[in-house]
C-alpha cells in the first residue's frame, strides 16, 4: 500500500492551513484595533487561558489524543466566535487589507442596499420641463 498523500489531498491541506493563518493575522489585527469592543476581545483571551488552566474537560494524560483536540477545538471556537462577534465593517476592512485591496483611510466601501443619495431636488414645471429639454438638445 503506497502511503504517499494525493496531490488534491496536499491541496486541501494546504488551504487549510492558508486560511488557518489568515485567521490568525485577522485575529491578530482585530484585537489592535480599538474600534473593536473591548469585551468581544475577552472572547479568544478566554480561549487562551482554558488551554493554559488546568482545568480540562478531557485530561491530556488519561486521553492523549482526544485531550490535545478539545484545547485545539476551544481554541479555534473562540477565535472564530471572535471574529463573528467583531463588527462586519472592520472584520471586512481587515480582510481586504489581508487580501491586498486597498481600503481607503477609515472608511469601508459602501454597500449598494445600504447606500444613500441625499440631495435636494425640486420638481419642474412642464414649461421648465419643456425649456430644459431644448437645452439639452
Amino acid at each position: 500500500m503506497d502511503k504517499t498523500p494525493s496531490p488534491s489531498n496536499l491541496q486541501e491541506t494546504e488551504g487549510f492551513i492558508k486560511g488557518l493563518i489568515q485567521h490568525v493575522r485577522l485575529v491578530w489585527r482585530l484585537l489592535k484595533d480599538s474600534r473593536v469592543p473591548g469585551w468581544i476581545k475577552l472572547v479568544p483571551l478566554t480561549g487562551l487561558l482554558y488551554v493554559l488552566s488546568p482545568i480540562d474537560l478531557i485530561p491530556d494524560l488519561m486521553l492523549p489524543v482526544l485531550g490535545e483536540l478539545d484545547d485545539l477545538a476551544i481554541v479555534i471556537l473562540s477565535l472564530k466566535s471572535f471574529i463573528e462577534l467583531s463588527p462586519p465593517a472592520i472584520v471586512r476592512q481587515h480582510l481586504d487589507e489581508l487580501a491586498g485591496r486597498r481600503v481607503s483611510a477609515g472608511r469601508t466601501a459602501p454597500r449598494a442596499s445600504n447606500s444613500t443619495i441625499d440631495v435636494p431636488y425640486r420638481v419642474l414645471g412642464a414649461q421648465e420641463r419643456q425649456t430644459k429639454e431644448k437645452l439639452d438638445d
